[in-house]
């Protein structure tokens, strides 16, 4: 029992070190409108720390279909890896034939996600080979206490159960 109640609390301490990024906790204003031939502008803007970096990205959705996501494939601007917030920002897409097709009605929207990218830190290996280590050597300890050998004597200094022959005199 105390084995799974340790086994779990240390997947669950590792998981926790290892998530490494984290949703943007910034307001995010999305408007947008047609440009000239197949471009659409995509303007937003993120309220957040300007210092932070962010992976943007943009999906288009349909008000009376749930269902409906169009990720568009030609973007440009101000979208990927970058630091975005507190400006307004723009992303452009060039929409090609087979996403013009996909676009009937006039209840569209784009939903713009911004995850906060943080910067990887070495401590998180210095404490999983800790937990490792640390988990390592308590199983070998728990594994091995039930085995006892019986110590060694003078005439035995093996401490098998062999006969020793008698001693000269």
């Amino acid at each position: 029992m105390k084995k799974a109640c340790c086994f779990a609390f240390n997947i669950t301490f590792i998981l926790f070190l290892l998530c490494g990024f984290s949703r943007a906790q910034g307001k995010i204003d999305v408007s947008f409108e047609a440009g000239e031939g197949d471009k659409i502008f995509i303007s937003y803007f993120l309220y957040d720390d300007a210092s932070k970096t962010y992976e943007v990205s943009t999906i288009l959705r349909k008000s009376n279909d749930p269902s409906f996501k169009l990720t568009p494939k030609d973007l440009s601007g101000d979208i990927g890896e970058g630091k975005f917030a507190n400006r307004k920002c723009t992303i452009i897409w060039n929409m090609n034939k087979d996403e013009e097709a996909q676009l009937e009605g006039e209840d569209f929207y784009f939903e713009v996600s911004a995850d906060e990218i943080k910067e990887k830190s070495s401590w998180y290996w210095y404490v999983l080979g800790a937990a490792a280590l640390g988990g390592g050597t308590a199983a070998y300890l728990l594994l091995n206490k039930d085995k006892s050998s019986e110590p060694s004597s003078p005439m035995n200094p093996a401490g098998d159960n062999v006969a020793v022959p008698p001693g000269r005199p």
